[in-house]
């Protein structure tokens, strides 16, 4: 999969060229029709790509634009912009708020969708998002990192890695591509849980390595982890084969192995002080 765009547009005819489009070439596509339905399905998805025509039957796309720069877990995304005449003002406007691109209808969808998977791939040979998961990575989650030491270091926030215990037995028996199934449904579970909260600065990104980061306040860290696990145990369960979920392992050469299951290490200031990202980074590996 080429990765996941939400298409918000009231102009049925735009929508549909654009999802066949990007469908061929292999994305998986969202689409909304008013810019409220395209914010709840952007912080509850985490789309890699979300396309805004700038003119909607409940807000203006620029509105829109502002609230998804303004709320940390959607501040990544490649955003595009899709305006039915090219004024040079508002091109400015949109670009000046955060947008990535700007398309005029009427438009080439395979054009459309040729820049953005190129965007797509800048983004994630500079280290900045994860190809699988489609969540911030890398540099970005350093950021995240360094702003809790710098900015935050006695706030009431609490750092949660989150592993995804004994992935690797469950890649050698059933393949790449189904465990990357699993880590974009762990993405997904991750992103539901931190949504229902609507806590415009959590945050949620890729660590590498079967680790998933948040960061969220004191208060709501423990019955997020809980629904995280709850979440996670029923879905799991679909990505196994009906003998390996019955007997409760699987079997590498003549070996058990146990199922994949979610485990959760939280950090508060309390565990500190922490002086940088590496003193920060060893306590929430420890």
């Amino acid at each position: 999969m080429e990765g996941r765009v939400l298409i918000v547009e009231d102009k049925q005819a735009n929508s549909e060229v654009l999802r066949q489009s990007f469908e061929e070439a292999g994305f998986e596509v969202t689409d909304a029709a008013t810019g409220e339905e395209g914010f709840n399905l952007a912080t509850r998805l985490l789309p890699q790509v979300i396309i805004v025509s700038t003119s909607l039957p409940d807000m203006m796309g620029t509105e829109l634009t502002q609230r998804l720069r303004s709320f940390v877990r959607t501040q990544h995304i490649f955003l595009m912009m899709l305006a039915d005449d090219d004024i040079h003002s508002q091109r400015l406007s949109v670009l000046e708020l955060g947008a990535n691109d700007f398309v005029v209808s009427p438009f080439d969808p395979v054009e459309v969708t040729l820049r953005v998977r190129n965007a797509l791939r800048r983004a994630n040979m500079s280290n900045r998002t994860d190809p699988t998961t489609g969540l911030p990575a890398g540099t970005l989650v350093q950021d995240q990192l360094r702003r809790l030491v710098m900015e935050n270091p006695e706030g009431a926030w609490t750092l949660i890695r989150f592993r995804v215990a004994n992935l690797e037995p469950f890649r050698e028996v059933h393949g790449f591509m189904a465990a990357d199934d699993l880590l974009r449904a762990v993405a997904r579970i991750l992103a539901e849980a931190l949504n229902r909260d609507s806590v415009a600065n959590d945050f949620l990104g890729y660590g590498g390595n079967d680790n998933f980061i948040a960061i969220t306040t004191q208060e709501r860290a423990p019955s997020l982890v809980q629904e995280a696990k709850q979440a996670f145990k029923k879905e799991v369960r679909k990505h196994y084969e009906y003998i390996e979920r019955d007997q409760g392992y699987i079997v590498i050469d003549g070996k058990q192995a146990p199922l994949a299951t979610i485990q959760a290490h939280l950090i508060s200031p309390e565990d500190g002080p922490f002086y940088d990202i590496r003193t920060l980074t060893e306590a929430l590996s420890g």
